[in-house]
């Protein structure tokens, strides 16, 4: 059975409070504004705009960090990413006493316990378009495009009538009650196996299912191959959103999936609805139903 209502009451549930959206966009406006107003940022500051799943409104719960990219006027093929690493976090350092250095950005602790990550990029070509962030790790600037990405999951959202986006959620949900923290993938990773798999669904319950089915069908041939399927960036196809997932760590998640795919089918083909609860608390606990 579908339980619309059972549904409906947990995606609510775990949708980011009030309190915590709020705080995230004073943060995030606030530094916005001091990179594009500081006397030593703003001499190659171009723009800056959010990323990561506050932007694609795919958060759930707490919002634990707020991507912020700062678009700069700099030459990439000249300047090593680590050194722009430490000049961004020279700047932040006037403004936020807890920051940390990361391998793409520089981290600080913002109002209210919210975490910044500022990631500086320059743009490929047009400022619009796909951008270089840096790696750090690999000494070396690589290419995304999370402006891109924003649109694909927005599109998504709209083909689906609204379900993508809540599909992410209950997904994310289901991924962070896993057992072994190996067997829960990145957020962006599964966020672009939801879309990829969800078809064209009626309802909540059919888009777990119409995911976990189509995880199973398109990549379970290589469970236990050693190897990792080239998952493509919904929003940059040129970028495998997958190229960091090992493969015992990918084993791991649709050994996962191999048993929660029959048991999300059984969920919603039951005909009692109490056989149908208990058979759904088995993904979503005992959140569903409450």
């Amino acid at each position: 059975m579908e339980l619309i209502s059972d549904f409906k009451a947990l995606v609510s549930s775990i949708e980011p409070k009030p309190a915590h959206v709020s705080a995230a966009k004073t943060a995030h406006e606030k530094v916005r504004e001091q990179l594009q107003s500081d006397e030593e940022s703003k001499q190659a500051h171009k723009d800056t705009f959010l990323s990561g799943s506050y932007a694609r409104s795919t958060a759930i719960n707490d919002i634990n960090d707020v991507d912020v990219i700062c678009l700069l006027d700099i030459n990439h093929a000249i300047t090593p990413p680590e050194v722009v690493l430490a000049w961004m976090e020279g700047i932040l350092s006037r403004y936020y006493s807890e920051r940390q250095r990361q391998g793409r950005s520089v981290g600080v602790q913002a109002a209210n316990n919210v975490w910044l990550d500022i990631v500086p990029s320059t743009p490929i070509s047009a400022d619009s378009g796909p951008i270089y962030i840096p790696d750090r790790e690999a000494h070396e600037w690589v290419s995304t495009h999370p402006k891109g990405q924003i649109a694909a999951a927005v599109n998504q959202n709209k083909a689906t009538n609204g379900y993508y986006v809540q599909a992410v959620k209950l997904m994310k949900f289901w991924r962070d009650r896993l057992p072994r923290e190996s067997s829960r993938p990145k957020s962006y990773i599964l966020e672009t196996l939801v879309y990829r798999t969800i078809g064209y669904p009626t309802s909540h319950a059919r888009a777990v299912v119409n995911v976990l089915e189509g995880i199973e069908r398109t990549y379970g041939a290589f469970r236990k191959t050693n190897t990792v399927p080239t998952i493509q960036d919904p929003g940059y196809s040129s970028v495998n959103v997958a190229k960091r997932w090992s493969s015992s760590e990918f084993d791991e998640f649709m050994t996962e999936v191999q048993t929660a795919a029959p048991t999300a089918r059984q969920a919603l083909d039951a005909t009692d609805e109490a056989t149908s609860r208990r058979l759904w608390r088995r993904l979503f606990g005992n959140d569903l139903g409450q």
